[in-house]
């Protein structure tokens, strides 16, 4: 399990001619680093006298933003065992439904990374508004990596996608992503100009 790992190893195989990891797992990776920022900034908000009148506000996202984080470090080993499974099976895979099974599987990881880091985007706005200002450069890369994430992941989403038959399971997952894909930039650029706004008063202050 690389999540139990010396980062070194996880980085190395990344970057060895290897089938996996490779960008699903790495865009997990990627959240997961987001998730943790996320929490970090929450840790130093709540119980600090000055944000007493949002700490229950931060307490709540410091609660989800922990539990979206230990999914995402899992989904870095999930998404290596599923394309490891798929490389593996499609060599003696003839059977049509057999191969979209694979490929639906494989889709399942990368899919629900692109569902955690769109919520905890959502989250981390509110970190913007009231999280711990000191911490405010943590929560804009968050925001930054957690944006990252969900696209990284999209495209490996749809390349899968294109190897599946079953049209009902296609459209399913299109009618999640595709308003998504408009919706996370948007809400990045939000939390980006909450943050230097912040960054700018913490300078003349």
């Amino acid at each position: 399990m690389y999540i139990d790992s010396p980062l070194k190893i996880y980085l190395d195989d990344l970057a060895a001619k290897k089938p996996a990891p490779g960008g699903g797992s790495a865009a997990a990776l990627a959240g997961a680093i987001g998730t943790s920022l996320m929490s970090m900034v929450a840790s130093y908000t709540v119980g600090k006298p000055k944000y007493k009148d949002v700490e229950a506000k931060v307490a709540a996202v410091l609660e989800k933003a922990r539990a979206f984080d230990a999914e995402l470090r899992k989904l870095v080993d999930e998404d290596v065992a599923a394309y490891s499974t798929l490389s593996e099976a499609l060599k003696g895979a003839n059977d049509r439904a057999a191969k979209d099974a694979l490929y639906k599987e494989a889709v399942r990881p990368v899919f629900r990374t692109c569902e955690i880091t769109a919520e905890c985007l959502k989250l981390c706005k509110t970190l913007a508004e009231s999280g711990n200002k000191n911490l405010i450069t943590d929560t804009a890369i968050a925001a930054i990596l957690l944006e990252g994430a969900f696209f990284s992941a999209k495209y490996n989403v749809y390349i899968n996608l294109e190897c599946i038959e079953d049209m009902d399971f296609i459209g399913r997952i299109h009618r999640v992503i595709a308003p998504l894909e408009d919706q996370m930039p948007e809400l990045k650029e939000e939390i980006l100009e909450i943050c230097e706004d912040a960054i700018g008063k913490l300078g003349s202050g």
